[in-house]
């Protein structure tokens, strides 16, 4: 949480506030939300490329995954979440609990005993 609050735009999030903003993500869905943090956009929604397999991207994705650890648990302030398994993370339309104030964002989470992975996308409204 404290190199969280270096961040310039994160200085803004309150702890607690974090931890109610977030919902658990299925392992599995966790790799398309890494897609549209990735290569998506909060405004104007997912590229309709992330609907398309794609070997290399979705490995390294993977990869980036993967290396929180076989038990990691995964948590977003992306709306879908509440969908459990059927979330749909590439949808054109969703809400988002936003955490970092005046601009929009989508994080998403990994946690284990030994690691934690944030990756965090943030637009200006």
């Amino acid at each position: 949480m404290d190199t969280i609050q270096e961040h310039l735009v994160l200085r803004q999030v309150d702890r607690t506030e974090l931890r109610d903003g977030i919902l658990q993500v299925a392992p599995p869905k966790a790799l398309d939300l890494a897609g549209l943090i990735s290569v998506g956009s909060l405004l104007y929604g997912p590229l309709k490329s992330l609907r398309t397999p794609d070997v290399e991207r979705d490995a390294c994705a993977r990869d980036v995954l993967n290396a929180v650890g076989n038990d990691a648990r995964f948590f977003t302030d992306h709306g879908h979440a509440e969908d459990g398994e059927e979330a749909d993370f590439l949808a054109s339309s969703f809400h988002v609990n936003a955490l970092a104030g005046t601009t929009i964002d989508i994080c998403l989470i990994g946690v284990s005993d030994e690691n934690v992975l944030v990756l965090w996308r943030f637009e200006d409204d």
